[in-house]
């Protein structure tokens, strides 16, 4: 072979691998390209899935917090009906209480309010004779009041002013009897210390007059004893007030006479320095069906 014949069969040669070679890298560009459209694509759908996934959870979210919205405000109404079925069975059972309960109890009588004589309170109980200035006397008081009496004579005692009862519940018969005596023996002047039968407190059984055993039945300086001291001090914690304080419209002074109203009454009427006959009757009432409460 020529030189020039070995020169073209050279240059054909390197031809052939020039193109090989670009054939080869084509190929492996084309492949590259492939990959990275599929890896785009792959990519692409990835990132919508995401989109799509990242939507849900949203939704989701906001599907729990509505839930959890609703769930509050029934929770809410439940609160409220709760509310609503507590008040109507405080109501009821205050009207339950007051439907059982002597209205008669915290009306104001002295020469306002009368009870006739078929008045009885609906039970009455002997107060212990450890407490009675005669012992051979039957003291009665109201069933209900029993307990906080005795606890305040009690209580008394231990803090060493002990007290006896001298008059507890009268009747419409015994008023009426008392009064005649008085009258007998103090004429019209009966009127500044005792009430005409049906006006005294002494008929609801929820009254008492006290003394010490040192004054007996004369109880006009009853106030300046300790007796009389700790009751204007303690009485209200158990219920009771003095009924005629100094200065009041309808009796003289009555240090000794005691009535139950109810701690609750009380200890207002005390803490307020106020008094029950100057109180207004529609306020009194409000504390009727928590009378007897501790």
């Amino acid at each position: 072979m020529t030189p020039r014949g070995q020169i073209s069969l050279g240059i054909l040669l390197s031809a052939l691998v020039a193109v090989l070679a670009l054939t080869a890298g084509g190929y492996g560009a084309y492949t590259l390209y492939q990959n990275l459209t599929t890896t785009t694509t792959k990519l692409a759908s990835s990132t919508l899935e995401l989109a799509s996934t990242t939507l849900e959870l949203q939704k989701t979210e906001a599907d729990k917090q509505a839930l959890a919205d609703a769930l509050t405000a029934e929770q809410a109404k439940n609160g409220d009906y709760q509310n609503q079925i507590s008040t109507i069975a405080t109501t009821v059972g205050t009207l339950t209480k007051l439907s059982q309960t002597d209205k008669e109890l915290l009306e104001k009588y002295s020469k306002v309010y009368f009870l006739n004589e078929n008045y009885i309170p609906s039970s009455l109980s002997d107060i212990d004779e450890q407490y009675a200035l005669d012992p051979k006397r039957t003291y009665e008081i109201h069933a209900e009041v029993k307990p906080f009496l005795e606890h305040m004579l009690s209580d008394a005692a231990d803090a060493g002013a002990p007290l006896l009862v001298l008059s507890s519940y009268r009747s419409f018969g015994d008023q009426t009897a008392l009064k005649i005596s008085y009258k007998v023996t103090y004429g019209a002047g009966a009127n500044k210390f005792s009430a005409d039968q049906g006006y005294s407190e002494h008929q609801l059984g929820t009254a008492v007059d006290l003394t010490t055993k040192e004054l007996g039945t004369t109880a006009i300086s009853f106030a300046t004893t300790p007796g009389g001291k700790w009751l204007s001090e303690n009485a209200y914690k158990y219920g009771f007030i003095l009924s005629y304080p100094s200065g009041n419209a309808y009796y003289q002074y009555e240090p000794w006479h005691w009535r139950f109203v109810g701690v609750a009454l009380a200890t207002y009427l005390h803490d307020h320095d106020a008094h029950f006959y100057d109180a207004d009757q529609r306020f009194i009432d409000t504390y009727l069906a928590n009378i007897f409460d501790q």
